[in-house]
């Protein structure tokens, strides 16, 4: 069993959600001062998410890009410690290798490309059969750029936006991810001979078996939790109507109070957990693999 550092995983989502965040609100910038409306939904994705962010104009972009900056890296603190304290004992059962473990992108791009793909299919055939407020259609829309209906256009378009999202996310993480690995190898050994032995055993083993799918789970439920929590404050300090983006998820969700707040949080845990327990499961069954030998 392998124990976590914060400070490369706060990082990499540092990294990761600053990156979009730009993006997101640079081409809305750009498509505004060209035309062009109606295509590009996805700075509302900030709206939803960050309290200080309300709009496009100079002071709540500062406020948003600040927010996402140091949230990122709270969020990685947060989570990393409360995974290590759940696999503490299992960490301590095992004698702890001095050797990296490697995060390969071509494992990670296709296991979040496969396995958010299959997710798209299942959640566009359930909107075809379920009343339209709880279809998912608005959140597609935020999420991906020229996504209009249940369609096989918008279908096509989704899949596509799925792999540029997940390129982008492997990208990162791989690389920053294996960046404090290999420094952290090089800091502890200082032996070339046994650094080159080290790195070409890491090659064949990956992260098979070095993480627990259950407790990765519980980090990812406590990432989903906070984001509802995150929405539900936007709801009541500003007084706007997300339940269209909650309510496929949380079909009771009708109003910002106590009973449905704890309930909304639960639910959210347990859509985190799911998701997070299943996703490492497919992580590891296409790194066993990729990496057979």
């Amino acid at each position: 069993m392998k124990k976590l550092e914060p400070y490369p995983i706060a990082s990499a989502l540092f990294y990761i959600f600053t990156i979009l965040y730009v993006v997101c609100i640079g081409v809305k910038l750009i498509l505004i001062s060209v035309g062009i409306e109606g295509f590009w939904h996805m700075h509302k994705i900030w709206v939803l998410i960050l309290p200080g962010f309300n709009g496009l104009d100079s002071l709540s972009i500062l406020i948003g890009l600040v927010e996402v900056s140091l949230g990122s890296y709270l969020v990685g603190y947060i989570i990393v410690p409360v995974y290590n304290f759940l696999t503490r004992k299992k960490v301590s059962e095992h004698k702890i290798e001095v050797k990296p473990v490697i995060l390969r992108f071509k494992t990670l791009f296709v296991t979040l490309t496969v396995y958010a793909s299959i997710l798209l299919t299942l959640c566009l055939i359930y909107d075809l059969f379920v009343p339209s407020e709880y279809q998912m259609l608005s959140l597609w829309k935020l999420l991906i750029p020229g996504f209009t209906g249940l369609n096989l256009m918008s279908y096509i378009v989704g899949l596509g936006a799925i792999a540029i999202y997940s390129a982008y996310t492997s990208f990162i993480f791989s690389k920053t991810l294996n960046f404090f690995e290999n420094s952290e190898l090089k800091k502890n050994n200082n032996n070339t001979v046994q650094k080159i032995k080290v790195l070409e055993e890491t090659k064949s083993t990956g992260v098979r078996k070095k993480y627990s799918s259950k407790y990765f789970g519980i980090a990812a439920g406590i990432f989903f939790a906070i984001l509802f929590i995150l929405i539900a404050i936007n709801m009541f300090f500003s007084g706007e109507d997300y339940i269209v983006f909650i309510k496929p998820f949380i079909p009771f969700f009708n109003s910002v109070n106590a009973l449905n707040i704890i309930g909304g949080i639960t639910v959210s845990f347990l859509w985190g957990w799911f998701l997070g327990y299943f996703f490492l499961n497919v992580y590891h069954w296409f790194d066993k693999r990729f990496n057979s030998n």
